[in-house]
């Protein structure tokens, strides 16, 4: 179930925090795809690797459930939810009109120092990608987006954006595995970018709505041809 996968043991954390951090632990997991749709969270063996009491690990997989994130399969245990491709398209979406929105507010509101930082982010992710350090690539991918969201001056925006991207880091890399999707999605930042420089809020929110609709073709082009 969890062998080679690396959870670390929750050591002198007060008791009161110890559900949690088990909690996050597995959440992130899943988010990343170290525990796959369909594997088993064995409460036995995650007390054993987190070094706590099983009580604490049962909580935060009832967590887990009333997140959707794992379920009771009879016979068998809890296992990790599948992704579900219709959620995935409602949240391609809303994402679209969000964060075209965002982009279109930043695009009015953005500091010299914010488009500097900006720059400097896309440089990251251009040479991450010649260097193809995937895992530096979407860190400075998520730095770069999070700078435009925060750049809009909304922080109800900003929270609605970011509780969705929790789920979208489950297919994201979908996506990326489609031959020159990195290399389109690059310049689409870029062209974004530029926008965002002249302070040119339609042409902003339009490129970023694009940048989301192709995202969405690419992951479910992927999915069709079986290259993930």
């Amino acid at each position: 179930m969890v062998d080679g996968f690396k959870l670390k043991p929750i050591i002198d954390e007060p008791q009161s925090q110890v559900r949690d951090k088990v909690y996050q632990q597995l959440r992130r997991a899943i988010f990343d795809g170290a525990l796959q749709p369909g594997e088993r969270l064995i409460e036995r063996k995650l007390a054993q690797i987190f070094g706590v009491s099983r009580t604490p690990v049962r909580e935060a997989i009832r967590m887990l459930e009333l997140a959707g994130l794992v379920y009771h399969l009879p016979r068998i245990g809890v296992v990790v939810t599948e992704i579900n491709q219709s959620e995935v398209l409602e949240i391609y979406r809303i994402r679209a009109v969000l964060e075209g929105l965002a982009a279109r507010m930043a695009a009015e509101r953005i500091s010299p120092d914010q488009l500097a930082q900006l720059e400097k982010l896309l440089r990251s992710i251009e040479e991450s990608f010649k260097r193809k350090e995937l895992d530096s690539l979407e860190k400075f991918h998520r730095q770069f987006n999070d700078l435009i969201y925060k750049a809009a001056g909304s922080a109800r925006l900003y929270d609605m954006i970011t509780t969705l991207l929790d789920y979208v880091v489950r297919y994201a890399r979908v996506g990326y595995s489609k031959p020159g999707r990195i290399e389109e999605a690059n310049k689409e930042h870029r062209r974004l970018l530029e926008a965002l420089k002249l302070k040119d809020g339609d042409l902003a929110e339009r490129l970023a709505r694009e940048h989301i609709e192709n995202s969405k073709k690419a992951y479910f082009s992927t999915l069709d041809k079986g290259q993930f």
